[in-house]
């Protein structure tokens, strides 16, 4: 067996000795310490290390929510407290007024993370909020990820299902993309399209722009019905649609990709287009931040423009722009909009800030002539 999954076995039997009597975490002992370990350990490739201290994160969470959960209901027991019944607002005030102190902290930090009409001043759901800190998402999916490496794919599998399981408690909500984004890597190195795809969905699935049923959202309807006009022309369809989109940008790249490969050209086009209208938006926003008085015009100067900031220039080659904008191309063509894609290559091949791409979509234009 992997040396990963022996550290792992052994920690936790270590660790579950020292959960009978819960005692207030002190600072130094807190479970984010220990991820943040995990994390440095994690960047400078001390796996064995990384998998301990988020290990031990996960059993310092237990005990702080062990701790939690105790000394709430010790202060609950009060039978002046009993009184009051489940409204949380009537309970702070005998707590303060019984100088529960450790309580009221309690309370307060939860308070920081939701607001109070979350509760619905019930100390009922209060507390059935916090019982689901048992879970530690970050950590499952750093041992996902971890597991990954050492080609242990049933136990990643195991650690970031229960990642985005749990995603609800995330102190970054938006890392419940990263969550996503490596669970969709992991099926396709499991060779599980089934499930590739499906996570690649839950990403794009806020967006609105494909509904729950897999119907054309409000976005892509409009496109779509613009794109069947005859007169439609790439300087017009930037024009008219924006999508930002970003933290689902790759997905809708991989999710055309996939879609192309199985033969289905219709839902790659659909998932091209969303890819290709959010890189332009994101792209096209940060040119706005440098130059306020900058307005989009045709797509051909909208190179040339990005062309003049390098570290815009980068961003775009580092995250698969340049490419994008060279495959969607090719994807128009195929797909009966010729001069639609003829537009978009010649403005590559003017302007596009990186070579290789600038140079494909050259040959490509000749190859059309």
């Amino acid at each position: 067996m992997k040396k990963l999954i022996v550290i792992f076995i052994v920690l936790f039997s270590v660790c579950g000795l020292f959960a009978q009597n819960p005692q207030k975490p002190k600072d130094s002992d807190l479970s984010w310490r220990y991820m943040l370990e995990a994390q440095i350990d994690y960047e400078y490739g001390r796996y064995g290390n990384a998998v301990k201290n988020a290990d031990i994160a996960k059993q310092k969470r237990k005990d702080e929510i062990d701790w939690v959960l105790y000394t709430m209901n010790k202060a609950l027991k009060s039978p002046e407290v009993q009184k009051a019944g489940d409204n949380i607002e009537e309970i702070s005030k005998l707590f303060k007024k019984r100088n529960s102190e450790d309580a009221l902290i309690i309370l307060d930090s939860f308070y920081s993370k939701y607001t109070r009409e979350y509760f619905s001043n019930s100390m009922t759901k209060f507390l059935e909020t916090a019982k689901k800190y048992y879970a530690y998402p970050e950590a499952d999916y750093m041992l996902g990820s971890l597991f990954i490496l050492e080609g242990e794919y049933v136990q990643a599998e195991k650690y970031l299902d229960s990642a985005w399981e749990n995603c609800e408690i995330l102190d970054i909500p938006n890392q419940k993309y990263d969550i996503l984004y490596k669970m969709s890597y992991l099926a396709s190195l499991q060779k599980n399209y089934d499930k590739y795809e499906k996570t690649l969905q839950l990403i794009i699935a806020d967006d609105g722009y494909v509904t729950p049923s897999g119907a054309d959202g409000s976005l892509l309807r409009a496109v779509k019905q613009s794109m069947a006009r005859k007169e439609m022309t790439i300087d017009k369809l930037f024009m008219l649609y924006r999508s930002h989109s970003y933290d689902s940008l790759d997905a809708y790249y991989k999710l055309a990709d996939f879609y192309l490969e199985r033969g289905e050209k219709e839902k790659a086009v659909k998932m091209a287009t969303i890819a290709n209208l959010t890189a332009f938006t994101r792209l096209y926003d940060a040119v706005k931040e440098r130059d306020m008085d900058y307005k989009y015009t045709d797509f051909l100067s909208y190179m040339e423009k990005i062309g003049k900031y390098y570290d815009i220039s980068e961003w775009g080659s580092k995250n698969g722009i340049w490419k994008g904008y060279f495959k969607y191309s090719q994807l128009l063509i195929e797909c009966g909009k010729e001069e639609m894609g003829k537009e978009l290559l010649s403005a590559l091949s003017q302007y596009c800030p990186e070579d290789y791409w600038r140079s494909m979509a050259f040959r490509e234009l000749l190859s059309k002539i």
